[in-house]
């Protein structure tokens, strides 16, 4: 008795994957032309510079250690240097309020 409820319901879900389905297909369509276009706009860009465009970008669990390892330490530095330049800021912060009194 029931089993029309279910063809219909599994009907339904398949008409809604069908539908999600060609939203994304074009919608994937339109960003891929648009990357062609802006790979276009690269290109002239990159001749009327006269600059390559930059490498592109590899993941770290795709370079060798010692690249990871550089990466690393150019972080920690980098690290170092804004928890100086905070600590730089706050020392100023301070002289300032004791310079009026506040601390």
């Amino acid at each position: 008795m029931t089993w029309w409820l279910w063809l219909l319901l599994v009907l339904a879900a398949l008409a809604l994957y069908a539908v999600i389905g060609l939203g994304l297909w074009r919608r994937g369509k339109t960003l891929l032309a648009e990357l062609r276009g802006l790979e276009q706009v690269s290109e002239r860009l990159a001749a009327v510079t006269g600059t390559e465009p930059p490498a592109p970008i590899v993941p770290a669990y795709l370079a060798p250690p010692a690249e990871v390892a550089d990466a690393r330490h150019r972080r920690e530095d980098n690290l170092r240097a804004r928890r100086e330049r905070r600590a730089a800021r706050a020392a100023r912060a301070m002289a300032r309020w004791r310079r009026v009194g506040l601390r």
